[in-house]
């Protein structure tokens, strides 16, 4: 029994490391987001004026489109003009001609006015993508720190895990499936020493006396009634 015993504790301890390893690998997230937020947010910032200037220009593209053909619209008034044959056709001639003529200026003042905007936008956006760049460069060298950290935590745990599949192997299989329904239970804690009083090491209930020799004999496992741990003595 002396070799189970021991072979369960050195199973809790593995999994003891194996929790704090986990929790090392799981204590690099937050670092990491923390470190990367304002970077990801600069980086929305800078792709939704990226987008918003896409999308001006394209505006523009249009507006000029626009007046391209509203100028050969007034193409073909202007040659209707040429062939009216009296004053009526000729007033309703310029009439429409004028009409396209202030909408030509009209789409041309307004791709003039957002090309100026277009041209201010892209000097923000230069701005800021100059900034998003010091931002990475600033913060490249944490960020590495903290990947190689993390790896080494990840090798740790991989590690760990290796080491208690080996250590399981020479396990009696009864005797580890009892482990896991134990670990698997409200406690994390699988084993507990008894104490020299006869108390469990863990919840501190007392054991009966005569469970307690069964215990100390080392005849088989023994579970505390009021919290489940496995007991041992030295």
């Amino acid at each position: 029994m002396g070799d189970i015993y021991e072979g369960l504790l050195g199973l809790q301890e593995l999994d003891e490391r194996m929790e704090e390893a986990q929790e090392r690998v799981r204590q690099f997230e937050p670092e990491f987001e923390e470190l990367q937020a304002p970077v990801a947010a600069l980086e929305q910032e800078v792709e939704a004026l990226r987008q918003r200037v896409d999308e001006m220009k394209a505006e523009v593209r249009r507006l000029e489109r626009g007046a391209d053909d509203k100028r050969s619209q007034l193409k073909k008034y202007q040659d209707r003009l040429e062939r009216v044959r009296n004053a009526r056709e000729e007033a309703a001639a310029r009439t429409e001609i004028d009409l396209v003529r202030r909408a030509v200026e009209a789409d041309e003042n307004d791709a003039l006015e957002l090309m100026d905007q277009v041209k201010r936008q892209e000097l923000k956006l230069d701005e800021m993508e100059k900034k998003l760049a010091r931002l990475r460069a600033e913060t490249e060298p944490r960020l590495e720190e903290l990947e190689r950290g993390r790896d080494e935590a990840e090798s740790r745990m991989a590690a760990l895990e290796e080491e208690r599949v080996a250590h399981v192997e020479r396990m009696n299989p009864q005797t580890v499936r009892l482990y896991e329904r134990v670990r698997a239970g409200k406690t994390r804690v699988t084993l507990a020493r008894l104490m020299a009083d006869g108390a469990c090491g863990h919840c501190f209930s007392m054991i009966p006396i005569q469970e307690q020799r069964m215990v100390q004999q080392q005849e088989a496992l023994h579970r505390c009634e009021a919290c489940g741990v496995i007991l041992y003595t030295d």
